[in-house]
């Protein structure tokens, strides 16, 4: 049961991949989340859909838009030092890509 109100209903194209602070649960996971490169990553339920993909890199989290699993050649990448603008930007994605 999705608790976190900030998420929409796409999150329904999307598989939870890892997530280590409960991105579902919990509307504050960012802030408790540990910084290290793998914090969250979702895959679309196509397998030609993306891959979301959030981590913490030396000073800034990152978000990664990833297609047919090439790390080196992201279709978009976003990144801040904010916590509020990685989740608002993670949320925007998470519709954008929806129907991919």
């Amino acid at each position: 049961m999705i608790k976190n109100s900030r998420i929409s209903n796409n999150i329904n194209q999307w598989n939870i991949e890892y997530d280590q602070n409960g991105f579902v649960s919990d509307e504050n996971w960012l802030v408790t989340a540990e910084k290290t490169e793998d914090i969250l990553q979702l895959s679309h339920i196509y397998q030609e859909g993306p891959i979301l993909d959030v981590g913490f890199y030396t000073d800034n989290y990152k978000i990664y838009v990833i297609y047919d699993n090439d790390w080196d050649k992201p279709k978009e990448v976003f990144e801040s030092q904010k916590i509020e603008f990685i989740e608002d930007k993670l949320y925007e994605l998470i519709d954008k890509y929806a129907n991919s």
